[in-house]
């Protein structure tokens, strides 16, 4: 079954991380790890968010 609120969170969150992500990306002076740091970040905490989750399969 699928989780709304969390697929609504996620978007959010992309929503909101992908412009920074793009402006760190395009910045000279930056490191060009930031937006991949950022990234990891948000993939890490959805796996924290489902790793509870019980799937009944039936």
């Amino acid at each position: 079954m699928l989780n709304y609120r969390l697929v609504a969170t996620l978007l959010l969150l992309c929503a909101v991380v992908f412009p920074l992500a793009t402006q760190w990306a395009v910045d000279p002076a930056g490191g060009w790890f930031r937006p991949f740091a950022v990234w990891s970040l948000l993939v890490y905490a959805s796996y924290i968010v489902q790793r509870n989750k019980q799937f009944d399969d039936s």
